[in-house]
């Protein structure tokens, strides 16, 4: 059984977070400049922590490597 590509594994953890539907977190915050860490409409941004990013990636690569062969 051969390792799944990261760009997949990264897609995958990233689509399982967003269907997990956690409200006002976000996968991280980079995408935001505000050093702040506070979005437009005072709302704070709640990053995943590495080890709740990790945990995603790891079932993402799981699901991958049970996931038949294209």
């Amino acid at each position: 059984m051969s390792e799944p590509e990261e760009s997949l594994v990264l897609a995958r953890a990233k689509l399982n977070f967003a269907r997990k539907g956690h409200g006002e977190r976000c996968w991280d915050a980079e995408p935001f400049d505000d050093p702040d860490g506070i979005r437009g409409n005072g709302c704070p941004i709640l990053a995943l922590s590495q080890a709740e990013r990790d945990e995603f990636l790891e079932q993402a690569r799981h699901e991958l490597r049970r996931a038949p062969a294209p």
